[in-house]
Protein backbone atom coordinates (compact mmCIF):
# COMPACT_ATOMS: atom_id res chain seq x y z
CA UNK A 1 0.00 0.00 0.00
CA UNK A 2 1.49 3.33 -1.10
CA UNK A 3 1.43 5.95 1.57
CA UNK A 4 0.14 9.16 1.36
CA UNK A 5 2.51 12.24 1.72
CA UNK A 6 2.43 14.17 4.97
CA UNK A 7 3.21 17.62 3.17
CA UNK A 8 0.15 17.24 1.63
CA UNK A 9 -3.21 18.80 3.41
CA UNK A 10 -6.14 16.82 4.43
CA UNK A 11 -9.06 18.09 2.44
CA UNK A 12 -12.13 18.13 3.88
CA UNK A 13 -15.97 18.03 1.97
CA UNK A 14 -18.15 20.18 3.87
CA UNK A 15 -18.11 22.98 6.04
CA UNK A 16 -21.49 22.28 8.27
CA UNK A 17 -20.72 20.82 11.98
CA UNK A 18 -18.44 17.67 10.73
CA UNK A 19 -16.68 19.58 8.72
CA UNK A 20 -15.90 22.01 11.51
CA UNK A 21 -15.50 19.33 13.92
CA UNK A 22 -12.87 17.79 11.14
CA UNK A 23 -11.16 21.14 10.99
CA UNK A 24 -10.32 21.67 15.18
CA UNK A 25 -9.95 18.49 15.57
CA UNK A 26 -6.89 18.20 12.97
CA UNK A 27 -5.37 21.68 13.84
CA UNK A 28 -5.08 20.90 17.51
CA UNK A 29 -2.95 17.86 15.95
CA UNK A 30 -0.87 20.59 14.01
CA UNK A 31 -2.23 19.05 10.39
CA UNK A 32 -2.61 20.93 7.51
CA UNK A 33 -5.62 21.31 5.83
CA UNK A 34 -8.29 22.55 3.46
CA UNK A 35 -12.21 23.05 3.75
CA UNK A 36 -13.79 22.86 0.90
CA UNK A 37 -17.90 23.96 1.45
CA UNK A 38 -20.13 24.24 -2.28
CA UNK A 39 -22.78 26.79 -0.14
CA UNK A 40 -22.10 30.51 0.46
CA UNK A 41 -21.27 30.25 4.17
CA UNK A 42 -20.38 27.40 6.98
CA UNK A 43 -23.30 25.76 8.04
CA UNK A 44 -25.05 25.95 4.59
CA UNK A 45 -27.54 23.25 4.80
CA UNK A 46 -28.57 23.93 8.37
CA UNK A 47 -30.06 27.13 7.12
CA UNK A 48 -32.64 24.90 4.92
CA UNK A 49 -34.14 23.71 8.34
CA UNK A 50 -36.92 25.56 10.49
CA UNK A 51 -34.80 28.10 12.44
CA UNK A 52 -37.83 27.55 14.78
CA UNK A 53 -37.06 23.86 15.67
CA UNK A 54 -35.06 22.57 18.22
CA UNK A 55 -32.77 20.07 18.43
CA UNK A 56 -33.63 16.69 20.48
CA UNK A 57 -30.83 16.28 22.31
CA UNK A 58 -29.83 18.35 25.18
CA UNK A 59 -27.09 21.28 24.16
CA UNK A 60 -24.96 19.84 26.43
CA UNK A 61 -24.51 16.93 24.20
CA UNK A 62 -24.60 18.92 20.75
CA UNK A 63 -21.21 20.92 21.28
CA UNK A 64 -18.30 19.91 18.87
CA UNK A 65 -14.65 19.88 20.00
CA UNK A 66 -13.32 22.93 22.07
CA UNK A 67 -16.97 23.78 21.40
CA UNK A 68 -18.07 26.38 24.42
CA UNK A 69 -21.67 27.01 25.73
CA UNK A 70 -22.54 30.59 26.08
CA UNK A 71 -24.23 31.63 29.41
CA UNK A 72 -28.11 31.75 29.05
CA UNK A 73 -27.98 29.18 26.39
CA UNK A 74 -31.26 26.85 26.58
CA UNK A 75 -31.44 23.33 26.97
CA UNK A 76 -32.25 22.58 23.44
CA UNK A 77 -30.83 24.67 20.63
CA UNK A 78 -33.12 25.72 18.16
CA UNK A 79 -31.85 25.41 14.82
CA UNK A 80 -31.15 29.34 14.37
CA UNK A 81 -28.97 29.32 17.53
CA UNK A 82 -27.11 26.18 16.51
CA UNK A 83 -26.16 28.43 12.80
CA UNK A 84 -24.93 31.43 15.35
CA UNK A 85 -22.92 28.68 17.17
CA UNK A 86 -21.10 27.43 14.29
CA UNK A 87 -20.21 30.96 12.96
CA UNK A 88 -19.11 31.56 15.89
CA UNK A 89 -17.01 28.34 16.52
CA UNK A 90 -15.18 28.38 12.94
CA UNK A 91 -14.08 32.43 13.55
CA UNK A 92 -13.12 31.36 17.38
CA UNK A 93 -10.81 28.82 16.00
CA UNK A 94 -9.39 30.22 12.98
CA UNK A 95 -10.90 27.57 10.35
CA UNK A 96 -10.45 28.95 6.80
CA UNK A 97 -13.39 27.82 4.76
CA UNK A 98 -13.36 27.59 0.73
CA UNK A 99 -16.71 28.84 0.20
CA UNK A 100 -18.47 28.15 -3.12
CA UNK A 101 -16.76 25.44 -3.69
CA UNK A 102 -17.68 22.17 -5.00
CA UNK A 103 -15.92 19.06 -5.48
CA UNK A 104 -16.83 16.63 -8.19
CA UNK A 105 -14.70 13.71 -7.59
CA UNK A 106 -12.21 12.57 -5.91
CA UNK A 107 -9.48 9.99 -7.52
CA UNK A 108 -7.05 7.90 -5.39
CA UNK A 109 -3.52 8.06 -6.69
CA UNK A 110 0.00 6.86 -5.77
CA UNK A 111 0.55 9.65 -3.37
CA UNK A 112 -3.10 10.23 -2.10
CA UNK A 113 -6.02 11.80 -3.31
CA UNK A 114 -6.91 13.89 -6.22
CA UNK A 115 -9.51 16.30 -5.74
CA UNK A 116 -11.08 18.03 -8.52
CA UNK A 117 -13.21 21.30 -7.25
CA UNK A 118 -14.91 24.28 -9.21
CA UNK A 119 -15.75 27.65 -7.83
CA UNK A 120 -18.15 29.83 -8.88
CA UNK A 121 -15.74 32.29 -10.38
CA UNK A 122 -13.22 29.68 -12.03
CA UNK A 123 -12.35 26.86 -13.79
CA UNK A 124 -11.93 23.29 -12.76
CA UNK A 125 -9.04 22.68 -10.28
CA UNK A 126 -6.86 20.04 -9.06
CA UNK A 127 -5.49 19.69 -5.45
CA UNK A 128 -3.32 16.87 -4.12
CA UNK A 129 -4.34 16.53 -0.52
CA UNK A 130 -3.39 12.96 1.90
CA UNK A 131 -6.50 12.12 3.14
CA UNK A 132 -10.14 12.83 2.40
CA UNK A 133 -12.62 13.41 5.30
CA UNK A 134 -16.24 13.83 3.62
CA UNK A 135 -18.57 15.87 5.76
CA UNK A 136 -21.17 17.04 3.19
CA UNK A 137 -24.37 15.89 5.16
CA UNK A 138 -27.51 14.90 4.59
CA UNK A 139 -29.50 18.06 4.77
CA UNK A 140 -29.22 18.86 1.05
CA UNK A 141 -30.41 15.48 -0.10
CA UNK A 142 -33.97 14.83 0.63
CA UNK A 143 -34.97 11.36 -0.16
CA UNK A 144 -38.98 10.82 -1.86
CA UNK A 145 -40.34 7.52 -1.94
CA UNK A 146 -39.88 6.18 -5.01
CA UNK A 147 -43.51 5.51 -6.28
CA UNK A 148 -43.76 9.67 -6.13
CA UNK A 149 -43.74 11.58 -8.86
CA UNK A 150 -43.92 14.96 -8.43
CA UNK A 151 -44.87 16.07 -11.60
CA UNK A 152 -47.64 14.00 -12.02
CA UNK A 153 -49.14 14.74 -8.49
CA UNK A 154 -51.43 17.72 -7.93
CA UNK A 155 -51.57 17.40 -4.39
CA UNK A 156 -49.58 20.14 -2.88
CA UNK A 157 -46.38 18.43 -1.45
CA UNK A 158 -43.45 19.42 0.50
CA UNK A 159 -40.66 17.32 2.06
CA UNK A 160 -40.07 17.88 6.09
CA UNK A 161 -37.20 19.56 5.33
CA UNK A 162 -39.72 22.24 3.83
CA UNK A 163 -42.17 22.19 6.12
CA UNK A 164 -42.90 25.33 7.78
CA UNK A 165 -45.97 25.67 11.00
CA UNK A 166 -47.82 27.64 8.54
CA UNK A 167 -48.18 25.11 6.04
CA UNK A 168 -49.14 22.78 8.39
CA UNK A 169 -51.52 25.52 9.64
CA UNK A 170 -53.47 25.62 5.99
CA UNK A 171 -53.60 21.85 5.75
CA UNK A 172 -57.39 20.55 6.59
CA UNK A 173 -56.21 17.07 5.32
CA UNK A 174 -52.80 16.52 6.76
CA UNK A 175 -50.58 13.52 5.16
CA UNK A 176 -47.48 12.74 6.71
CA UNK A 177 -45.41 9.71 4.98
CA UNK A 178 -42.68 8.09 7.49
CA UNK A 179 -42.50 6.97 10.51
CA UNK A 180 -39.45 8.34 12.02
CA UNK A 181 -37.91 11.42 14.11
CA UNK A 182 -39.07 13.80 11.13
CA UNK A 183 -42.43 12.53 11.01
CA UNK A 184 -42.99 13.12 14.61
CA UNK A 185 -41.19 16.68 14.41
CA UNK A 186 -44.26 17.47 11.79
CA UNK A 187 -46.81 16.32 13.28
CA UNK A 188 -45.88 17.68 16.95
CA UNK A 189 -45.85 21.37 15.13
CA UNK A 190 -49.10 20.25 13.31
CA UNK A 191 -51.07 19.61 16.45
CA UNK A 192 -49.47 23.04 17.65
CA UNK A 193 -51.36 24.65 15.17
CA UNK A 194 -54.45 22.97 13.85
CA UNK A 195 -57.85 24.12 13.84
CA UNK A 196 -60.77 21.96 15.35
CA UNK A 197 -61.82 20.30 11.87
CA UNK A 198 -58.41 19.27 10.58
CA UNK A 199 -57.14 15.96 10.62
CA UNK A 200 -54.04 14.35 9.67
CA UNK A 201 -53.16 11.05 8.65
CA UNK A 202 -49.99 8.78 9.32
CA UNK A 203 -49.06 6.99 6.76
CA UNK A 204 -45.88 3.85 8.27
CA UNK A 205 -44.92 0.90 6.01
CA UNK A 206 -43.82 -1.47 9.26
CA UNK A 207 -44.72 -0.86 12.51
CA UNK A 208 -44.55 2.85 14.52
CA UNK A 209 -41.78 2.83 17.29
CA UNK A 210 -41.74 5.66 19.23
CA UNK A 211 -39.53 5.82 22.90
CA UNK A 212 -40.26 8.81 25.56
CA UNK A 213 -38.26 11.84 25.34
CA UNK A 214 -38.29 11.59 29.54
CA UNK A 215 -38.05 8.72 32.16
CA UNK A 216 -38.78 10.21 35.21
CA UNK A 217 -37.70 13.63 34.46
CA UNK A 218 -34.53 12.64 33.03
CA UNK A 219 -33.85 12.89 29.09
CA UNK A 220 -33.63 9.67 27.17
CA UNK A 221 -30.04 10.53 25.82
CA UNK A 222 -28.62 10.63 29.02
CA UNK A 223 -29.46 6.74 29.17
CA UNK A 224 -28.81 5.87 25.90
CA UNK A 225 -24.70 8.22 25.93
CA UNK A 226 -22.77 4.91 26.81
CA UNK A 227 -25.00 2.01 24.79
CA UNK A 228 -24.85 4.44 21.69
CA UNK A 229 -21.07 4.74 21.45
CA UNK A 230 -20.97 0.45 21.05
CA UNK A 231 -19.51 0.23 17.61
CA UNK A 232 -21.43 -0.62 14.80
CA UNK A 233 -19.37 -3.01 13.21
CA UNK A 234 -20.67 -5.61 15.69
CA UNK A 235 -23.81 -5.44 13.61
CA UNK A 236 -22.04 -5.48 10.07
CA UNK A 237 -23.54 -4.33 7.35
CA UNK A 238 -27.27 -4.73 8.86
CA UNK A 239 -26.93 -1.62 11.26
CA UNK A 240 -27.85 0.22 8.01
CA UNK A 241 -31.23 -1.13 8.17
CA UNK A 242 -32.22 -0.27 11.57
CA UNK A 243 -35.19 1.97 12.22
CA UNK A 244 -34.94 5.75 13.86
CA UNK A 245 -37.47 5.72 16.29
CA UNK A 246 -39.61 8.63 16.97
CA UNK A 247 -38.70 10.55 20.26
CA UNK A 248 -41.55 11.24 22.07
CA UNK A 249 -44.74 9.71 22.56
CA UNK A 250 -46.72 13.20 21.52
CA UNK A 251 -48.27 11.42 18.60
CA UNK A 252 -48.96 7.97 19.78
CA UNK A 253 -51.45 9.62 22.38
CA UNK A 254 -52.39 11.88 19.40
CA UNK A 255 -53.28 8.44 17.45
CA UNK A 256 -54.77 7.02 20.69
CA UNK A 257 -56.98 10.09 21.14
CA UNK A 258 -57.95 9.75 17.22
CA UNK A 259 -56.40 13.33 16.55
CA UNK A 260 -54.12 11.63 14.05
CA UNK A 261 -54.83 8.47 12.07
CA UNK A 262 -52.75 5.96 11.36
CA UNK A 263 -53.14 4.13 7.93
CA UNK A 264 -51.11 1.45 5.49
CA UNK A 265 -48.06 2.39 3.27
CA UNK A 266 -48.86 4.58 0.21
CA UNK A 267 -49.32 1.89 -2.90
CA UNK A 268 -50.39 4.73 -5.31
CA UNK A 269 -50.13 8.55 -5.68
CA UNK A 270 -52.28 9.54 -8.50
CA UNK A 271 -53.19 13.24 -9.84
CA UNK A 272 -55.85 13.81 -7.07
CA UNK A 273 -56.09 10.67 -4.52
CA UNK A 274 -53.88 8.97 -2.46
CA UNK A 275 -54.48 4.90 -2.74
CA UNK A 276 -52.79 2.96 0.20
CA UNK A 277 -51.67 -0.36 0.05
CA UNK A 278 -55.13 -1.68 1.66
CA UNK A 279 -57.31 -0.16 -1.13
CA UNK A 280 -58.56 2.78 0.14
CA UNK A 281 -58.39 6.25 -0.61
CA UNK A 282 -57.16 9.97 1.14
CA UNK A 283 -57.97 12.76 -0.64
CA UNK A 284 -55.09 15.14 1.17
CA UNK A 285 -55.12 18.63 0.51
CA UNK A 286 -50.79 18.45 1.55
CA UNK A 287 -48.48 15.84 2.11
CA UNK A 288 -45.47 16.09 3.88
CA UNK A 289 -42.79 13.78 2.86
CA UNK A 290 -40.85 12.77 6.31
CA UNK A 291 -38.82 9.88 4.34
CA UNK A 292 -35.37 10.84 5.04
CA UNK A 293 -32.29 11.85 3.37
CA UNK A 294 -29.59 10.94 1.37
CA UNK A 295 -25.55 11.02 2.29
CA UNK A 296 -23.59 12.81 -0.33
CA UNK A 297 -21.23 10.11 -2.32
CA UNK A 298 -21.79 10.97 -6.06
CA UNK A 299 -18.29 12.84 -6.56
CA UNK A 300 -16.84 9.46 -4.37
CA UNK A 301 -17.73 7.35 -6.92
CA UNK A 302 -15.32 3.81 -7.19
CA UNK A 303 -13.93 4.66 -3.93
CA UNK A 304 -16.20 2.63 -1.64
CA UNK A 305 -17.39 -1.09 -1.28
CA UNK A 306 -21.25 -1.30 -1.08
CA UNK A 307 -23.63 -3.46 1.12
CA UNK A 308 -26.50 -5.26 -0.70
CA UNK A 309 -28.60 -2.06 0.21
CA UNK A 310 -26.42 0.00 -1.70
CA UNK A 311 -24.93 1.93 1.40
CA UNK A 312 -20.94 2.92 1.09
CA UNK A 313 -19.10 0.21 3.68
CA UNK A 314 -17.12 1.95 6.29
CA UNK A 315 -15.10 0.42 9.05
CA UNK A 316 -14.38 3.30 11.54
CA UNK A 317 -15.61 6.22 9.48
CA UNK A 318 -13.36 4.89 6.94
CA UNK A 319 -13.74 3.24 3.95
CA UNK A 320 -13.09 -0.28 3.57
CA UNK A 321 -11.82 -0.22 0.15
CA UNK A 322 -9.74 2.68 0.28
CA UNK A 323 -7.22 3.74 3.25
CA UNK A 324 -7.52 7.24 4.20
CA UNK A 325 -11.29 8.56 3.04
CA UNK A 326 -13.20 8.95 5.74
CA UNK A 327 -17.08 9.71 6.08
CA UNK A 328 -17.89 11.96 9.09
CA UNK A 329 -21.53 12.69 9.74
CA UNK A 330 -22.58 9.27 8.14
CA UNK A 331 -25.42 6.94 9.91
CA UNK A 332 -23.27 4.12 11.95
CA UNK A 333 -19.94 4.91 10.73
CA UNK A 334 -18.41 4.12 13.78
CA UNK A 335 -20.82 3.93 16.38
CA UNK A 336 -24.61 4.37 16.60
CA UNK A 337 -24.20 8.15 17.75
CA UNK A 338 -22.32 8.95 14.54
CA UNK A 339 -24.68 10.80 12.42
CA UNK A 340 -25.56 12.99 15.42
CA UNK A 341 -23.60 16.01 16.96
CA UNK A 342 -22.27 14.34 19.91
CA UNK A 343 -21.04 11.42 17.51
CA UNK A 344 -19.45 13.71 15.23
CA UNK A 345 -17.15 15.21 17.91
CA UNK A 346 -16.45 12.66 19.18
CA UNK A 347 -15.85 10.61 15.50
CA UNK A 348 -13.79 13.92 14.55
CA UNK A 349 -11.22 13.72 17.16
CA UNK A 350 -10.65 9.30 16.48
CA UNK A 351 -10.22 10.75 12.75
CA UNK A 352 -7.88 13.61 13.23
CA UNK A 353 -6.11 10.88 15.72
CA UNK A 354 -5.82 8.07 13.01
CA UNK A 355 -4.80 10.82 10.73
CA UNK A 356 -2.07 11.80 12.62
CA UNK A 357 -0.60 8.35 14.11
CA UNK A 358 0.03 7.45 10.12
CA UNK A 359 2.39 10.71 9.72
CA UNK A 360 4.44 9.81 12.61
Amino acid sequence: MNVASSTDPVIIIGAGPAGLAAAESLSKRKIDHLVFESGASVAAALRLVDPEMRLLSPTGFSRLPDMETEPGTPQYLPFEQLVRALEQYQKKHGIRVTTDAKVISVKRNSKGFNVCYQTSEAAKRLIQGSNVINATGIISHPQLPQNFTGVSCSIRWLHSINARAQHLADAHRLLVVGGGASAAEVLERWLEVRRPTDHASLSVRSGLCAVPHWICGVDIHYFVWLPEQLPCCLLGWRAGRLHEPMTGRTVVRAIRKGLINRVPAVSRYEPETVILRDGKRLHPDLIVFATGFRYETEHLEGLFDVDPDGRPLVRNCESTRVPGLFLLGFRFGRTFASPYLRGIARDAEYVAERIAAGRR
